[in-house]
């Protein structure tokens, strides 16, 4: 029974280990990629990466990338293109990624990210508030 319960807490630890090791890799990689460039736009847009086999990004994802009216949306197949998936650390799908009108990456979302944080953070990225952009 001793044996079972040093066991079981080791393997607790284990997990631990991992679960905090994954949240500062995940944490430096989104410090890491905000700020990286793209070629200018006219309006702030967003790159959104996908895969084949996303149910996600299929179900939840698209549905809320349709609700953003008259913003551009450029779909990366992040298995196709990885060049460009490892550029802003995407390993989760969906991922999107808010870019600003001069190139730079604003906001970066890993898993799924509802079309109203996607409004607020092209808002941000304009540089008006969301109040703004609804009285408009």
């Amino acid at each position: 029974m001793r044996t079972q319960l040093w066991a079981a807490a080791v393997v607790g630890i284990v997990v631990l280990a991992a679960a905090a090791l994954e949240i500062y890799r995940s944490r430096r990689a989104r410090r890491r990629a905000v700020g990286v460039t793209a070629a200018p736009a006219i309006d702030p847009y967003i790159v959104y990466f996908t895969g084949e086999s996303c149910t996600t990004c299929r179900t939840h994802q698209e549905p809320a990338l349709a609700r953003l009216d008259g913003v551009r949306i450029d779909k990366v197949d992040a298995v196709a293109d990885r060049t460009l998936a490892d550029r802003f650390h995407v390993y989760t799908l969906p991922t999107t990624v808010v870019m600003a009108a001069d190139g730079r990456a604003v906001h970066i979302n890993y898993g799924y990210a509802p079309a109203q944080k996607l409004e607020r953070q092209l808002a941000e990225a304009r540089g008006t508030s969301l109040g703004a952009v609804a009285t408009a």
